[in-house]
């Protein structure tokens, strides 16, 4: 008898509103690939969320080979030997490929230093044909799905759950995927499979458990009798009868849209003409320039072409002009570009209509309301109410909800990139009959779609794409599954050569440069800036004053750059985490008032040790306090940290209301010894951004931090321990923090209760001028320490040319709002360095292959 490898019993879940599973129970078996059949909304991702221990159910168990899930922990699912591919993912763009596969490793397996060479020998065993170093982001969706997948088969699980894996793949990837199942089940790994596709289903499958409305409604073998429409009938509980709408004729009717001659960087010379009331497709493999050429024809890909909306020249610089031309896109990332997740549905159905609904200058609620009501109507968008925030609705409802929005903008060409993907069999075919009915009239509709039975059962016309450029047009009876195949077919050796010819081509130093910096090839950025930012003010400095470069000064600003890069270096931990805490200056503050107790003056040294040891207590308890509000009391961290600065700078003025109590001589001229010329803490704070940084770019702690701030959910997803690692970031920023008073305290000399004021508004400019996000996930330890240095470069220009004090303060503020500023510029850089790299590497590639053709 098999094995069975995962079971779960009487599992019952509620959300506000919706039974999402209801006394659900099911067995998958060793050796054993069991789907999970159900329209969108029925309870399939919940079920796979309980099973992989992301979502804790309200009754019943779960048992991974033999062994009960005591609580939802995505790293004990993993440590019993369950992983999940998740249909949305649980990946983090911004870091490369390794560091992503990185992650879904057990702790300690493989050394951090032979990441990229591990990670570049799985890829190579699937035939993966892009490098390990490549950031996930470049990559196209069913790449990064093939990354999602083998991450999933790294660690060789017992049992692997599969959410909907092929939603982005081509023929080509589905069948690659097949043969790695098939490989993995012998091998006797179970496979619970969640897919809309059923044909994959009938293929694959060994026994399909059929779900509807959080209810299972029945396990059944899959045999060579069960039949699609068998399916269908037992996913929705009727027979689901005319698949498809009819097609139409269109005689010879001048084109609604027109394309001649467009080319970019995936593309070239593509030319045709869509008609009124027709459904053209685009097929190809994955890669071939098909979904590249879709957006370009609303400028979100570069290209220069002629194209024509009813005799009109369309501006394809940006969507906002292509839509005002008449042609608007909707794109295959639902969640990404299609949706806006946060809003209600009736904002997401009207946010292109809302001038219609405006009357003096004012929204009509009322109209908004009707309108909303009869494109929901219209539409089939099923959702309880319009205010729902329409991430709460199934994938099905979600499409229909932004095909309402498109095809009531008055566009005359719609562009759809995967209009089904995700969808069920039902809310499928209810989505061709709104697309048909919608452009029977006047306008025409363009799709790309990796599904070739959903091109031939829709389409009148469908276009094949190869190596960028249209191969053939199949019209009439030519329009069906077999022969769009087969159109393809036939190129997809030439394909596979272009793929492997399109491997990024870093340097040695650049790919080493862009593993310690964690992906990122425009770290340098901010501190070039920095660097001519320093030059300038110092020789403007220098010009206007003697004193500026004297000995005595210049040492100077090294002594008070020591607290500046400390509390930046602390805010830093916090950032990268997507944190922020406010309460490090009064956390400095506390650490000067206490030392003038703790470490007062002529106490002995062993004194001088315990209070340095009860300084730095007092900054773990105030971390551990701010970070268990954040992360388990669910307290906004600006909030928590704003209360924390309140109440510590409360207690430095209890200890001190002036200032007062001199500090342990010793332990302040320690603090400001010299090596030569140079202060000692210039050789500390650079070791600390050095250990940091190294902390941070290689190792696999630094990367959990990295990938938490980038994509919270994803990390958890990997295993990692969100909560103790945001709360360790919390700890060692108010501990940095505290050795950032006892520098401070040097300086100073006595206790005084609020001379860290300043200082929490500076560490945040600091760090980002250092090259940090206040979205989390990015910065250097380097950058924090060269940001601090500026800043306090500005502030001693300001005192040096006799400015008032105010002026400082205003800088200070205005250096906040620049580093801000700069950051987003920084970003938009990367982004567009990546885009210039990635024609670069395309033109080479693409001359070469012209030149073989020729």
């Amino acid at each position: 008898m098999d094995q069975i490898v995962l079971k779960l019993v009487s599992v019952s879940k509620t959300y506000p509103g919706v039974r999402a599973l209801d006394d659900f129970s099911i067995e998958c078996l060793s050796g054993e690939v069991h789907a999970i059949l159900g329209e969108n909304g029925s309870g399939k991702s919940t079920l796979m969320k309980i099973a992989s221990g992301t979502v804790t159910p309200d009754s019943g168990s779960v048992e991974i080979d033999g062994k009960l899930l005591t609580s939802a922990d995505a790293r004990l699912a993993h440590e019993l030997g369950l992983y999940t591919v998740y249909q949305d993912d649980s990946l983090v763009r911004e870091l490369t490929v390794a560091q992503n596969l990185y992650l879904g490793t057990k702790k300690g397996e493989i050394p951090y230093g032979q990441m990229d060479a591990w990670a570049q020998g799985k890829l190579d065993a699937f035939e993966m044909p892009f490098p390990a170093t490549t950031i996930l982001g470049d990559l196209t969706p069913a790449h990064r799905q093939f990354v999602e997948i083998i991450k999933g088969l790294l660690n060789e699980p017992r049992v692997l759950l599969l959410d909907e894996p092929t939603s982005t793949l081509d023929m080509a990837g589905v069948a690659k995927l097949m043969a790695m199942i098939r490989t993995l089940t012998a091998r006797g790994t179970g496979v619970l499979y969640v897919s809309h596709r059923l044909p994959e289903i009938l293929d694959l499958a060994d026994r399909v458990t059929i779900l509807r409305d959080g209810v299972q409604r029945g396990t059944f073998p899959v045999t060579e009798t069960l039949s699609e429409n068998e399916l269908v009938s037992l996913m929705i509980g009727r027979d689901l009868e005319g698949e498809y709408p009819d097609k139409l004729d269109h005689g010879t009717q001048a084109p609604v849209l027109s394309v001649r001659n467009l080319s970019g960087e995936h593309f070239h010379e593509i030319s045709f003409d869509a008609y009124p009331g027709e459904i053209l497709g685009f097929a190809g493999a994955e890669g071939n320039g098909q979904r590249e050429a879709l957006r370009a024809l609303v400028g979100l890909e570069t290209a220069q072409g002629d194209i024509q909306c009813n005799g009109r020249q369309v501006n394809h610089n940006a969507p906002r002009d292509a839509l005002q031309s008449g042609v608007l896109f909707l794109s295959s990332d639902r969640v990404g570009e299609a949706i806006f997740p946060e809003l209600g549905v009736r904002k997401n159905m009207m946010l292109t209509r809302l001038r219609d609904v405006v009357s003096g200058g004012f929204l009509s609620a009322s109209r908004e309301e009707a309108e909303a009501q009869a494109m929901r109507q219209d539409f089939g968008v099923v959702t309880a109410s319009l205010d729902t925030p329409i991430n709460g609705l199934s994938g099905g409802n979600q499409q229909k909800a932004a095909l309402a929005r498109s095809f009531r903008t008055g566009a005359r060409a719609v562009l759809i990139d995967e209009p089904t993907q995700g969808v069920d069999a039902g809310a499928r075919f209810e989505i061709y009959r709104a697309i048909r009915e919608n452009i029977q009239d006047d306008g025409t509709c363009v799709i790309n779609s990796s599904d070739a039975q959903e091109l031939a059962g829709i389409c009148d016309r469908v276009l094949v794409f190869s190596r960028g450029r249209i191969v053939a047009e199949l019209t009439g009876d030519d329009v069906e599954e077999e022969k769009i195949v087969s159109s393809f077919l036939t190129t997809r050796d030439a394909n596979k050569v272009r793929e492997t010819n399109d491997k990024p081509a870093l340097t040695s130093f650049g790919t080493a440069i862009q593993s310690l910096f964690g992906g990122s090839v425009t770290w340098w950025v901010p501190l070039v800036f920095l660097t001519i930012l320093t030059l300038v003010v110092g020789g403007y400095a220098a010009s206007q004053s003697d004193a500026f470069l004297s000995k005595i000064n210049f040492r100077h600003i090294l002594l008070a750059v020591a607290p500046a890069a400390m509390v930046a270096m602390a805010q830093l931990h916090v950032l990268l985490v997507r944190g922020l805490d406010v309460s490090v200056g009064s956390m400095m503050s506390l650490t000067v008032v206490a030392a003038s107790f703790l470490i007062a003056f002529q106490a002995p040294i062993s004194s001088i040790f315990l209070g340095i040891g009860a300084c730095l207590l007092i900054g773990v308890v105030v971390g551990l306090i701010n970070g268990v509000l954040v992360r388990y009391a669910k307290i906004n961290a600006i909030i928590t940290t704003i209360a924390m600065l309140s109440v510590l700078q409360g207690l430095a003025l209890i200890g001190r209301p002036t200032p007062g109590g001199l500090i342990s001589q010793v332990f302040t001229e320690f603090l400001r010894s010299r090596v030569g010329f140079l202060p000692i803490s210039v050789f500390f704070l650079i070791a600390f951004a050095v250990i940091n940084d190294i902390w941070l770019h290689r190792t696999r702690s630094g990367l959990e931090a990295k990938a938490i701030g980038f994509r919270e959910e994803a990390a958890r997803r990997n295993g990692v321990r969100v909560d103790l690692v945001q709360i360790r970031a919390y700890v060692l920023a108010a501990v940095i923090a505290t050795l950032a008073g006892f520098f401070l305290s040097s300086e100073v000399g006595v206790g005084h209760p609020t001379i860290g004021a300043n200082f929490a508004l500076a560490s945040i400019a600091a760090a980002v001028l250092g090259g940090a996000s206040l979205a989390g996930g990015r910065g250097s330890f380097g950058g924090a320490l060269f940001g601090a240095f500026f800043f306090t470069l500005t502030i001693n220009v300001i005192s040096i040319l006799g400015l008032s004090a105010s002026v400082g303060v205003i800088a200070s503020g205005i250096m906040t709002l620049l580093a801000v500023f700069l950051y987003t510029g920084f970003s938009e850089l990367e982004k567009v360095l990546a885009s210039l790299r990635r024609r670069r590497i395309f033109r080479k590639n693409y001359g070469a292959q012209k030149g073989q053709e020729t």
